[in-house]
Parts: C-alpha cells; sequence; structure tokens
C-alpha cells in the first residue's frame, strides 16, 4: 500500500491492524499520528485547531443526501478537540488524540515492510513523521528503508515542484541533487522483493541528503555513535543581541553566535536546547532559530524547535512550577536537520516567543533566559571521511539544467 500525505497515513492505518495479507508499505510524507501533524511539545501550528474537520472533514462532503453520513460523534468532538490541544496543549476531549496515533499499534501489530519517503523540508507533514520513526521500526524487528531528501511536501522524482517549492535554507542548496528519478527503479525491486518474492533483498538502510546536496547512506537515522559537540549560552554562544528575556510578540528575544570554526562541522539528526528559564505566569513558548552565517554575516536556515514550556520536560506531561522564583529547563528538540557548516562559518542561534507557522501560546508569558552551563546548544556530529557517499543520476529535466548554468553563470 502506497500513497503520499494524506493518502500517505492510510497506510499506517492500515498496518496497525495486523493484516496478514499487507506485505508492504510506502508512506511517502504519512503520518504516524494526528496530533503528531500539527503539534509540537504543546506549540500549535496555525493551522492546527480546525484543519483535520474543516479540511479533511470536508472531503466527505458532495452535496448529496449521503453527506449525513459524516454526522458521526467523532466528527462533532473534532472542533472541540482541535481548539482544546491549542487551549491546553493535549487530550482536552477523552482520548480523541491517543486513538488517532498509529504509530504503537504498528508497532504491536504488523508483521510486514515499510519504505519510508520523506522531505526533509515539509512544511505540511514534518520530518519528524520519519526521523526517529525509522529507527523505532528497525529496533522493533520491522524491515524498513527510508530516502529523506532535502525537498518539500512532494515526490522524489518532481524537479518542477522541488524547485518551485524551495528557497534559500529551505532546500534550495541541495537542487537540483535531490531529485531522483532512480527512486521508481528501487520502488520496482522493494515490490518485486516483498510481493512476489523476487530478486535480492533490497538494503534496509536509510539514503540521505545533506542540505548542501550530497547523499549518503546510513544504517539508522539518527547516526549511531556520534559525538556531541556542547555550546552553553552566554559562553560559547555569544550574546550578541544584548538581552535575555522574550517577549510573547514573535519578534524579541536573545540572539547567540558562535565564534567561526576552525574546521567545518557536520550535524546530524536530532540536535537539543536545553535551556533554563523563569517565566512570568505558567505558560510562555520559546521558538529557536537556528541558521549558519558566513564570514559576511549572510546566514540560511539550517534548523528551528518550538516548545510550549507548560511541556518543558519535552514528553505529554503537563508540568506545573512557580512563576517568578522557581527555575525550569526546557528540553528542545529540533526538527531533523543534516547540515553542513563550513570553516570560518558561525552558528546563530535566535530565540522569540515564535516562528514559522506556529500560534502564539495560549499562555504567553514572558520568559527569561539564564545563561551559563545549564542551558546548552547539543550538536550530534559525523565524520564525513566514516560515511559510503554517493551520487545519484543526474537530472537532466530542464528544470535541472536550467538551474545548474545560471548558478555556474553566476560564480
Amino acid at each position: 500500500m502506497i500513497g503520499k500525505s494524506y493518502d500517505g497515513s492510510t497506510p499506517w492505518q492500515a498496518a496497525m491492524f495486523g493484516n496478514e495479507h499487507l506485505a508492504t508499505i510506502v508512506p511517502i510524507s504519512g503520518l504516524i499520528g494526528l496530533m503528531e501533524l500539527m503539534w509540537k511539545n504543546g506549540s500549535n501550528e496555525a493551522r492546527a485547531p480546525f484543519m483535520h474537520n474543516v479540511v479533511y472533514g470536508s472531503y466527505g462532503l458532495d452535496g448529496d443526501t449521503q453527506d449525513i453520513g459524516n454526522a458521526c460523534p467523532d466528527y462533532a468532538l473534532g472542533p472541540a478537540a482541535g481548539t482544546g490541544a491549542y487551549v491546553w496543549g493535549g487530550e482536552a476531549v477523552g482520548t480523541y488524540w491517543e486513538e488517532r496515533y498509529f504509530l504503537q499499534r504498528v508497532l504491536d501489530n504488523y508483521n510486514g515492510s515499510v519504505y519510508l519517503i520523506q522531505g526533509m523540508h515539509d512544511w505540511n507533514v514534518d520530518p519528524h513523521m520519519a526521523v526517529p520513526t525509522i529507527n523505532i521500526l528497525k529496533q522493533h524487528g520491522i524491515d524498513a528503508k527510508g530516502l529523506f531528501g532535502q525537498w518539500d511536501h512532494d515526490y522524489p522524482d518532481r524537479p518542477d515542484y522541488h524547485f518551485d517549492r524551495s528557497g534559500e535554507g529551505r532546500g534550495r542548496e541541495a537542487y537540483p541533487q535531490m531529485t531522483r528519478f532512480d527512486w521508481m527503479q528501487d520502488l520496482l525491486e522493494w515490490f518485486d522483493y516483498y510481493l512476489k518474492g523476487i530478486g535480492d533483498k533490497p538494503g534496509l538502510w536509510i539514503e540521505i541528503q545533506s542540505n548542501h546536496g550530497e547523499w549518503r547512506i546510513e544504517d539508522h537515522y539518527p547516526p549511531q555513535d556520534m559525538e556531541t559537540l556542547t555550546l552553553d549560552l552566554g559562553g560559547a554562544l555569544i550574546n550578541i543581541g544584548g538581552t535575555t528575556t522574550i517577549f510573547p510578540d514573535a519578534s524579541t528575544g536573545p540572539v547567540y553566535e558562535t565564534a567561526p570554526f576552525e574546521e567545518g562541522i557536520w550535524i546530524a539528526g536530532l540536535p537539543r536546547l536545553h535551556v533554563d528559564v523563569r517565566t512570568t505566569t505558567i505558560g510562555g513558548q520559546i521558538y529557536a532559530l537556528m541558521e549558519d552565517c558566513d564570514d559576511s554575516g549572510q546566514c540560511i536556515h539550517i534548523g528551528h524547535a518550538i516548545m510550549d514550556l507548560r511541556y518543558h520536560e519535552g514528553g505529554s506531561e503537563e508540568q506545573v512550577w512557580i512563576p517568578l522564583l522557581q527555575t525550569i529547563n526546557a528540553k528542545m528538540e529540533f526538527f531533523t536537520i543534516d547540515a553542513y557548516v563550513d570553516a570560518n562559518h558561525t552558528i546563530r542561534l535566535s530565540l522569540f516567543s515564535t516562528g514559522d507557522d506556529y500560534l502564539p501560546a495560549s499562555t504567553s508569558s514572558v520568559v527569561t533566559i539564564q545563561e551559563g552551563t545549564g542551558s546548552t546548544l547539543q550538536l550530534d556530529i559525523i565524520d564525513a571521511a566514516d560515511k559510503l557517499w554517493f551520487e545519484p543520476p543526474t537530472c537532466t529535466h530542464s528544470y535541472c539544467t536550467d538551474w545548474v548554468n545560471q548558478t555556474a553563470e553566476s560564480t
């Protein structure tokens, strides 16, 4: 069973019932859970309170007498569940969201294989649907393979979409190498083996692309046995913004930057920002933007993270503390990053109350950062010399060749 986006979620839903006749699934930007699509650590995307009912629910309406079939109790609960999750950051209507989490039941019941396809800059279905899901599948003995490129909410072989939907710091640097016309051959071999028993067993690895276009193979993703580079706020990360206060206005907050790196570093997986803070109320939110800045001061996005501080432990349990008096440590995790930061470049970390397509917190608060060893940015680093790199077939579509020629002329 194969599909993309909404149709890419159906394979996960089918797999969770353990049907013996379902031999393999290929989710392309599919959902492991409905709440996971639009919430992260209690923080809401702008579409979160209404998306699944107003948009997805409307698919069942076509103006005939059968529309009444949509008038089920759960459809009526949907708007309340969405609004409640915005206000409280979690379950507000019974077990509405728990019932719509698919991955655990897949792990418990499914005996087939999984070929995961995911865009690392997918704005619609964020890459945390695939990372670390791919490792969890492997840990449970499920045959799993991954293809993770720097495209958006797309198939791997759409050069026109890849170009039109990418931008500076949002995938463009990996174009046109991101376009994988060979993936259909891989898919054919996958289906031949798992559906017909024909040919050799496919390699159960992950093909991952960096933000500058290079492809390599990993056995797991995030990779295993990486070194961790730890940078403390106010120390290795120098405060260049002149403040430690985040105001709930989406634009005011501290900015930190490293010294230029003597050697390039390769960041892979799920970086963390663990930061000590105090708040004026039980609430508040932190949006963290990580950028790669060159020696001229030009910066590009390499990753971001967000957290509703009511969920500062990083799980699904709401926390309480004494505002103004008690320090809490917000254990933030960035969305998946695979990025190379060159020698003589710096990493800049900007902290705001919200960013990208996330709503302001329903419990807005002034947040004060406490610098020092309790507040650190943790980057997992790979050694490029130890990795297996490869070049996929060159994209010869006019979009690809035009861009290559244009960039060659500009340099």
